[in-house]
């Protein structure tokens, strides 16, 4: 199917009607087609456009890229932003990578709420995109590859141009005499994608001479296939999760369900957190150890961003815990303002005016000996017994704010007081949700 202005203006028209179209402008040729083909349907449209341009500065063309884009916006009368970045190395990010996160980052902080971002991501990028997440061993969602529409920021992102392939593109760019731009990086083929573009897609294409549109056709089926684990996911979620304790899940239930379907759940329940879903050898251990294991058993399973914890019948999901506080720690508090707490644990505040509270406490972290007696309960209770009849898990413990005046423990987080001290708990512990 050749590209024609009316061909984008009908997949335009199958997508959510935007404030504004804001159309990512490189100066490379997909960009430049899609510049030159919404300024021609621009009257046809039901939202404007505009352009965006970020200057990522590192290549010695970067200047020269950026007036161009300029220039051109200038001549078709169309409203551009050009945006700078200044890019240092990341640990465990290539530059290529890093260059993106960049760009998409500095762009979602120039739209607004119900805007759409246009990139001219077309056919060819989907077959690398696919071809890398295969050579990955991704699974359908990864093989899914890149939709034409998706939710982003506070509106969307859509790729209009993923049903032409770039051949077709440059076809149409010819025919109507434009100019562009080529980033001399795309030729370095020590870069995985680029060694695909030039020297493993051309082969393909020599005997599958169909290959955009049948790895589009496979990239449609996987992501078909991605809908209906979300739907089942979301289904054997529902009646397992509290919404009061969205990142704690029941054993029983989980462990009535197939090993696929369990793995299925656990990917979404994490990525629906924002952590990242773990790798191969983390889920294994989780679905082998950590669900199976003894009733009294604490196992843990860690991987880059993320910590899966058992405990009474309960898996809890949290980020990668910071170290709980030093225990010398010491924090002087009158309960009149938030008290700030170390290591990510949120604050502290006192919902009412109480007068031990405001006679001064010291606030701080697990010691070795302390004892209380619950208000209104009979019998001294070790801090670990305490913590047990209250079911505090293990790792909270070390975390739990104290608050103690000379020597004698007064009361636990906003979880009791001890004795004198009586009624409704004052305190209120803010802290993250997945801190429970």
């Amino acid at each position: 199917m050749a590209f024609s202005p009316a061909s984008l203006l009908s997949t335009l028209g199958a997508l959510p009607v935007p404030k504004t179209y804001r159309l990512a402008l490189s100066g490379g040729l997909d960009s430049v087609v899609l510049l030159h083909a919404l300024h021609e349907i621009a009257p046809e449209l039901q939202a404007p456009f505009q352009a965006l341009h970020v200057n990522h500065g590192l290549h010695g063309d970067a200047l020269e890229w950026e007036n161009f884009c300029e220039e051109l916006c200038a001549s078709l009368d169309v409203p551009l932003t050009s945006l700078q970045l200044q890019l240092g190395p990341v640990t465990g990010l290539s530059l290529e990578a890093l260059a993106r996160e960049a760009r998409y980052s500095i762009m979602a902080g120039e739209m607004a709420e119900g805007e759409m971002l246009l990139t001219a991501h077309h056919g060819d990028d989907q077959v690398e995109t696919f071809l890398l997440q295969l050579l990955r061993g991704a699974g359908v969602r990864g093989l899914a590859s890149m939709p034409v529409l998706r939710e982003w920021n506070t509106g969307w992102l859509a790729r209009p141009l993923l049903a032409f392939s770039r051949a077709e593109l440059e076809d149409w760019a010819r025919a109507q005499g434009l100019s562009w731009r080529e980033d001399p990086s795309n030729r370095e083929t020590d870069i995985r994608r680029n060694y695909l573009r030039h020297e493993v897609i051309p082969l393909l294409k020599e005997q599958w001479p169909g290959l955009v549109a049948t790895t589009a056709r496979s990239a449609r089926h996987c992501a078909e296939a991605a809908r209906l684990l979300r739907q089942l996911a979301e289904d054997d979620l529902a009646p397992l999760l509290d919404p009061a304790r969205p990142w704690q899940l029941p054993l029983q239930g989980l462990a009535a369900l197939s090993a696929e379907r369990q793995k299925n759940l656990l990917r979404h329940w994490i990525g629906s957190h924002g952590l990242p879903v773990p790798p191969q050898k983390p889920l294994a251990r989780i679905l082998g150890e950590v669900i199976p294991a003894r009733e009294d058993a604490l196992p843990q399973v860690d991987w880059e961003g993320g910590q899966l914890r058992r405990y009474r019948g309960r898996l809890y999901l949290m980020p990668s815990l910071p170290p709980a506080p030093d225990a010398t720690l010491r924090l002087d508090w009158d309960g009149r303002d938030r008290l700030a707490l170390p290591s990510g644990l949120g604050s502290l505040q006192a919902r009412e005016a109480v007068p031990w509270l405001q006679g001064g406490v010291t606030v701080m972290f697990r010691q070795e000996g302390m004892s209380c007696r619950p208000a209104g309960r009979q019998g001294e209770r070790s801090f670990k017994r305490l913590c047990q009849d209250m079911h505090i898990p293990p790792w909270l413990r070390p975390r739990l704010p104290l608050l103690v005046r000379d020597g004698r423990l007064l009361a636990v987080a906003d979880y009791c007081l001890c004795a004198p001290q009586s009624g409704e708990m004052p305190l209120a512990w803010e802290r993250p949700q997945w801190l429970y």
